[in-house]
């Protein structure tokens, strides 16, 4: 479940990244006016493709894509989309290409670097997607800097990294207080450091801004029993129950609590 929560969550990333590129398309039907700036044409098909993209409509936007090409072969915006669409259709040796050519172009485009360290994540290449992250996190001007603190802490969580995650974890929150991975990150190794206070503040403002997740309700079990808490322990418990009787905390919980009993 954690394995599926974490894949979501970085196919999660690489939508917003792709599609602030083309925050404007409000459609992907009809045909583009042809216009005399080369620019503003280039960006009306890569906006175009984009939007195909999001609606699942891979030939069309294969077209639109090639065309932009057409205008501007070194298009690091275009290959970055293209590199994108190929990963959705399980091409990924042409996806790495596109990836590899966007930054070729544009070594600056971060959202592409971002896009391709997500990629190489994805791949469990954890070692190539925390390199792309750290030079991604040197962009002070990025407006998602917090989201790439929090993708390098996962990083560094799967390379066995703990000191450099919670520190990624911890410039996240501090770029962006709501940043609601990197507080429930920072929950389960306050926790894990014993820390309960700490643990449960950083708990507490993930629910803040999100609604509770599996993974949180399990910590907030935890908690609950550390500070004698019945009640709460009893509501998470029964979300947890009722929201997620399938996940892998769900099932610890139920471990937990038979150990419990056969005690009692």
């Amino acid at each position: 479940m954690a394995h599926i929560t974490k894949t979501a969550s970085i196919i999660g990333l690489m939508l917003v990244l792709m599609f602030s590129l083309s925050a404007c398309v409000t459609e992907t039907t009809g045909s583009i006016q042809q216009d005399p700036d080369p620019v503003k044409q280039l960006k009306a098909y890569i906006d175009l493709g984009v939007g195909y993209v999001q609606n699942g409509e891979f030939a069309r936007a294969k077209d639109n894509l090639n065309k932009a090409l057409e205008i501007a072969p070194d298009s690091a915006d275009a290959h970055n989309a293209f590199g994108y669409l190929f990963q959705l259709e399980g091409e990924y040796a042409l996806a790495e290409d596109h990836y590899k050519k966007a930054l070729a172009s544009n070594p600056e485009l971060t959202r592409a670097r971002m896009t391709y360290g997500a990629f190489l994540y994805s791949q469990v290449r954890y070692k190539d997607a925390q390199k792309e992250f750290s030079i991604a996190a040197e962009d002070r001007l990025y407006q998602m800097r917090a989201q790439v603190f929090e993708y390098l802490g996962m990083t560094y969580t799967k390379l066995n990294q703990p000191r450099e995650a919670e520190l990624a974890y911890l410039r996240a929150t501090q770029l962006n207080p709501s940043q609601v991975r990197a507080l429930l990150e920072l929950a389960e190794i306050r926790f894990e450091q014993r820390n309960y206070v700490e643990s449960r503040s950083y708990y507490k403002k993930s629910l803040r801004v999100a609604a509770p997740s599996s993974r949180s309700l399990w910590l907030c079990i935890r908690l609950a029993r550390i500070f004698n808490e019945d009640d709460q322990e009893a509501s998470c418990s029964l979300t947890l129950r009722n929201v997620f009787p399938a996940s892998d905390e769900y099932k610890l919980y139920q471990s937990v609590a038979s150990k419990n009993a056969r005690r009692s």
